[in-house]
């Protein structure tokens, strides 16, 4: 009777697993599809959104995408605490998960690293300044890049009207 147990045990592992497995898979193939630099419909970060300050997970979703897709810097970029530190964790857990199965796996000291580990990362990703952070994700347009391009393409237009007979010039400029 307790080799029966044994193996419904094993079988619904199992059957998570294939779970696990499926939505993993598809959650990398809509990231590799809908890149989250380029879409928009992807959710925000509510702390950013209302304070301004990194969360430990900001820029998460588009280091994966950006995973997905092959491009590790930009990954690292966005979030380095999940690209280089994720796969670190995911072992020590894999480690701690089979030893708790032989009875000798403590959570305590594991935990309170993680706790210290995501804080510390949160408060270096908003220092000196949450733009100005090398930890911070980096946003689409910077305010300075948004500015600079607008004045650059209202020149370009003025220039256009003021001498309409340098049409070919101004192409080849802006190009």
């Amino acid at each position: 009777m307790n080799n029966r147990k044994g193996r419904r045990l094993s079988s619904r592992k199992l059957a998570a697993g294939v779970v696990l497995m499926t939505f993993f898979i598809a959650a990398i193939l809509l990231l590799r599809r809908f890149d989250p630099a380029e879409y928009s419909f992807y959710p925000k970060c509510t702390l950013y959104q209302a304070t301004g300050l990194h969360c430990p997970g900001c820029g998460a979703t588009r280091a994966v995408g950006a995973l997905a897709a092959g491009r590790l810097g930009d990954a690292i970029r966005y979030n380095p605490l999940l690209v280089l530190g994720g796969p670190i964790i995911a072992a020590i857990i894999a480690i701690k998960l089979k030893r708790e199965d032989q009875g000798e796996a403590s959570w305590t000291v594991f935990s309170v690293c993680m706790v210290v580990v995501v804080i510390s990362f949160a408060i270096a990703r908003n220092v000196p300044s949450p733009t100005r952070s090398i930890l911070a994700p980096p946003s689409k347009t910077m305010p300075e890049e948004s500015s600079a391009v607008e004045s650059k393409e209202s020149n370009r237009v003025a220039a256009f009207f003021e001498h309409d007979d340098h049409l070919a010039m101004l192409t080849l400029n802006t190009t």
